[in-house]
């Protein structure tokens, strides 16, 4: 009689063991990623979505912020993502519109700051090069310093 419990035991724990199995396949592998391809999905229609409404506001500013932070930078993405982590978003009072014309206009002014920045830098190289001393008259100012006592 024995050793029917302890059979009986093994068995009833083999079977446990495959029931857990069997629960973690359909709860944490099939309904996990049917819930994560549909997490994805739903993100991608919204994203789509919000392309769609911003895109074109956005088509001026794309080029630029690749530049300054590599080809692979998605500026669409990554605003959608900002937008997404904003506080209230989902809301029925979220103004979504108008909280990406304020971040749509702070990009824009960002980049015309840099461009501005490049055009005095550009201002300031351009009256450099008209003070740029040639090789031969660099070799005479140092030959008229030699001779005056080594004093430039």
């Amino acid at each position: 009689m024995e050793d029917f419990k302890i059979a009986l035991k093994n068995s009833l724990e083999d079977l446990d063991k495959r029931l857990r199995m069997v629960e973690h396949l359909v709860n944490d592998v099939i309904i996990g990623s049917l819930e994560s391809a549909a997490t994805e999905y739903a993100d991608a229609e919204a994203f789509d979505g919000f392309k769609t409404n911003y895109g074109e506001k956005l088509a001026n500013l794309v080029e630029p912020y690749k530049k300054l932070f590599g080809e692979d930078y998605d500026l669409e993405r990554s605003l959608y993502d900002e937008l997404k982590e904003t506080e209230g978003y989902g809301t029925e009072g979220f103004d979504e519109a108008s909280v990406m014309e304020a971040r749509i206009a702070d990009l824009a002014a960002r980049i015309a700051a840099v461009k501005e920045d490049v055009e005095e830098v550009k201002d300031v190289v351009a009256e450099d090069d008209n003070e740029i001393i040639s090789e031969d008259q660099l070799a005479e100012e140092f030959k008229a310093a030699m001779e005056n006592g080594g004093i430039v």
